[in-house]
């Protein structure tokens, strides 16, 4: 026995020694690769650059929030107890890690999935910002442990909780105490309540998941949980207790939500902010103020949004994307049974919550891969009856949607121009799974479908060149790719206006008669014989110039460019800010083959708009530092790039000119002169007028009584893209309906369907603020007489004739 002793003491100091010997080896591998531990927060203040539209409104914040310091003494006890009950109680106890929480980090560390989450004392979570990589391994949490001793050895246990509350993230870019609690509740440390204390430190260990904005279901629940700690560890008593976690989760209404959805212009603000200044345009709390009108860009979506929604339904219903496979089949029967108990749970488990196969993380992760759209949200059908069907939110709250006849567009799209019969009830459209997106009226939720088609807008005034309205696609979430600027489609019908600006300006008129009948052209540069139709199927024999553009005929543009010849017109098109080489060299060009960009087309139709001027469309009029400073002013840039005397702004001085052309959407043309006779854009902008009052034109507009808007649609082969380009003297705006995968919006959809709709309602927003034009006939135009059946002017006959306006050179008696 005595031997068994002996030998056991011996074993247990060779164990010992071991260990002390493995350590130390461990450290000494260890060491250099150690980073060092900074022993005081050099955290600065940060504030974010801000986004705003021309009248103040807040549309976009980029960069980390940081606040100044806060030290230990500082800190209101509901935070510091929230915290310590959230992540580590034992705090001011142990000497920087927990072996408990150490045994169970390891053993997650064996698991497939790494070394995933907790196990970290405060000390701990402290140094584990110091560690450059993200790896989940042993060995990353082995250099944790002696960094961790290290730290202690070091600080006193005040100064590491002061490190940890004023660096730790807590999501939607606030770092620190401080600058979550103005992020999520607006309000400085000391005005949070115990609910509010313990929901920031909900935050602490998994802010992408485990957040009031995306998830508030999952916070409410870690929320409660901390409180209950709090009440077991003694820091609040069971009133206190009672009322804090009876409380709904109310936060701050701003969080990346914004009235005005402008996320095409903010984001391109932030780019070129940042290729022009760096990086610490980040953290300066810069203010910038775009062009944009928040009124003009709510309508623009508005109308966009209500525009794009009729065309999706006039295609039927297409099959959602089902999520069945997520549940077995006792999970099946549950939800069938409308039992939700499975995913409602009414405690929060740490283990549960960092399992990604576990059910309610699963089904979460796949509502979060959908984007969001402004009065709908998504919902997963878990039964569907004929009359009803009910599904889950988010949240996990059950919504009962109703039959009603208003679903009979829902017809089965088996293709593009092609539908199936109508739905009887739910059981014809709908099953167990299908994620879908509900609209939101308010008192109720009808069924509703995301359509697929694309579209953009931009809007400027033509005299100053400012950007009033920008939506680079439907939804910024779910597309980043700005179709304003990037996106070069087919022109369509929506070019021949230039065309025939170009003909007016080499001698033709209004009145030029050119026959509209079949033909056919042998061109080099087409691949076989082209035998152009009209959009109608029917020709309509000689036609004036003017009836032909108001009539959008094929033919006739052809005819006319090629009678013209195709680098004379090209030479013209420049003026329009085309630039030559990207013009088509056949006849095709008539018929706007080219392909541009929309901020391309408004540039062009701006020239029209404002009698001959062509702009440099810019979209940013001011950066303001935080204290007042201006930073840029585009007016005042002009004066610097002008050469014109700037000792009025001496700021200009220092002016950073490191970007060649800041803030334009396009590179500027700086044409301060007319670019075309403004005889010609006055001749071109009343025929246009003329296309507002016919046809179907004239019809869709009359409701908006007024004869000073013009504009021209556009359709390409296929209907692949289809285009409306409208202007006021004082608002030119270009509409862009298509699909990035250039496949057809079908057989009969045409500019005067979708996008004409579009900007017809949004101008009905926009002209109550625009004056009635003034129209002024430009000096050396006339009119005159012509003969109907010549179109020459002819002023014998009084029959056969009609008046016109001319060039009054033009005029041959």
């Amino acid at each position: 026995m005595q031997k068994i002793v002996k030998y056991s003491f011996y074993f247990g100091i060779f164990i010992c020694l071991f260990a002390i010997i493995l350590i130390l080896a461990t450290n000494a591998y260890l060491k250099p690769s150690l980073p060092k531990i900074k022993l005081v927060d050099e955290a600065e203040l940060q504030m974010p650059l801000k986004v705003y539209t021309k009248d103040g409104i807040l549309i976009g914040e980029f960069g980390e929030i940081k606040r100044r310091s806060i030290t230990f003494t500082e800190i209101p006890e509901n935070i510091k107890n929230a915290f310590l009950a959230a992540e580590d109680d034992n705090f001011f106890n142990h000497q920087g890690i927990s072996y408990t929480g150490l045994i169970r980090s390891f053993i997650r560390c064996l698991r497939p999935s790494g070394c995933e989450g907790g196990g970290g004392t405060i000390t701990m979570q402290v140094v584990r910002g110091y560690l450059l990589t993200r790896e989940q391994t042993v060995i990353r949490k082995i250099k944790e442990i002696f960094l961790a001793l290290e730290l202690e050895g070091n600080l006193e246990k005040e100064e590491i909780f002061e490190l940890y509350v004023n660096r730790i993230f807590l999501g939607n870019r606030s770092y620190g105490i401080e600058a979550a609690a103005n992020t999520y509740f607006d309000k400085n440390l000391k005005e949070l309540s115990i609910s509010e204390s313990a929901t920031i430190a909900a935050l602490a260990q998994l802010p992408s998941r485990v957040n009031p904005v995306k998830d508030p279901r999952r916070t409410k629940l870690r929320r409660n949980w901390i409180l209950s700690r709090m009440l077991l560890l003694g820091y609040i008593d069971e009133i206190q207790y009672k009322e804090a976690v009876s409380q709904d989760l109310k936060i701050a209404n701003n969080i990346n939500l914004y009235d005005v959805e402008a996320n095409y212009i903010s984001e391109l603000a932030r780019q070129d902010i940042i290729k022009r200044y760096g990086l610490r345009a980040y953290k300066e709390g810069w203010s910038v103020f775009t062009t944009i009108n928040s009124n003009s860009q709510l309508a623009a979506k508005s109308s966009m949004m209500e525009q794009l929604f009729d065309y999706d339904k006039r295609h039927g219903w297409r099959n959602p994307s089902n999520f069945a496979y997520l549940f077995n089949e006792t999970q099946k029967i549950s939800l069938e049974n409308l039992d939700l108990n499975f995913l409602i749970k009414d405690k929060y488990f740490d283990e549960i919550d960092l399992d990604t196969n576990d059910i309610s993380n699963q089904i979460s992760s796949t509502f979060n891969s959908f984007p969001y759209f402004k009065n709908h949200k998504t919902a997963l059908v878990i039964k569907v009856e004929q009359n009803r069907f009910f599904s889950i939110d988010q949240n996990f709250e059950m919504i009962e949607v109703n039959w009603s006849n208003e679903y009979s567009w829902a017809r089965s799209q088996i293709s593009i121009d092609e539908l199936g019969p109508r739905p009887e009830d739910f059981k014809d459209i709908l099953n167990f799974g299908d994620l879908v997106y509900l609209k939101n009226n308010i008192d109720f939720y009808t069924l509703d479908q995301i359509p697929e088609a694309e579209s953009s807008i931009i809007s400027v005034n033509p005299n100053t060149g400012e950007v009033v309205a920008y939506h680079g696609g439907k939804n910024f979430n779910s597309s980043n790719f700005d179709r304003v600027r990037l996106s070069y489609p087919q022109s369509g019908s929506s070019f021949k206006p230039f065309i025939y600006a170009s003909g007016l300006a080499n001698g033709y008129n209004l009145s030029t008669l050119i026959n509209d009948a079949p033909i056919s052209f042998e061109d080099e540069n087409l691949e076989s014989i082209w035998r152009p139709q009209n959009y109608t199927g029917k020709f309509y024999g000689p036609i004036s110039l003017r009836e032909a553009l108001t009539k959008s005929v094929n033919i006739v543009s052809i005819k006319l460019l090629r009678e013209l010849g195709i680098e004379k017109s090209k030479d013209y098109l420049e003026n329009f800010g085309y630039t030559k080489s990207r013009l088509p060299n056949d006849l095709s060009l008539a018929l706007g083959s080219g392909n541009f960009s929309p901020a391309e087309m408004v540039r062009a139709f701006s020239v029209i708009a404002s009698n001959g001027f062509i702009p440099d469309i810019h979209y940013i009029d001011k950066i303001i530092d935080r204290d007042g400073n201006i930073i840029f002013s585009h007016d005042d840039y002009l004066v610097k790039v002008n050469n014109q005397n700037i000792s009025a702004f001496p700021w200009l001085d220092t002016l950073e000119m490191n970007v060649k052309y800041p803030y334009y959407i396009l590179e500027p043309l700086n044409k301060k002169e007319k670019v075309i006779d403004q005889r010609i854009s006055y001749l071109i902008k009343d025929t246009l007028e003329g296309f507002m009052r016919n046809g179907v034109a004239g019809r869709k507009s009359a409701f908006l009584q007024r004869n000073d808007i013009g504009g021209k649609t556009g359709t390409t082969n296929d209907s692949v893209s289809t285009w409306f380009s409208g202007f006021h003297e004082d608002l030119v705006t270009t509409v862009w309906v298509g699909t990035d995968d250039f496949t057809s919006l079908g057989k009969d959809e045409y500019g005067s369907t979708i996008a004409l709709p579009i900007w017809l309602n949004y101008m009905e927003n926009e002209l109550p603020s625009l004056d009635v034009s003034k129209k002024v006939i430009p000096e050396d135009i006339s009119f005159a007489k012509v003969n109907k059946t010549t179109g020459k002017v002819d002023t014998e006959d009084d029959d056969n004739v009609y008046f016109e306006l001319f060039l009054n050179e033009n005029i041959n008696f």
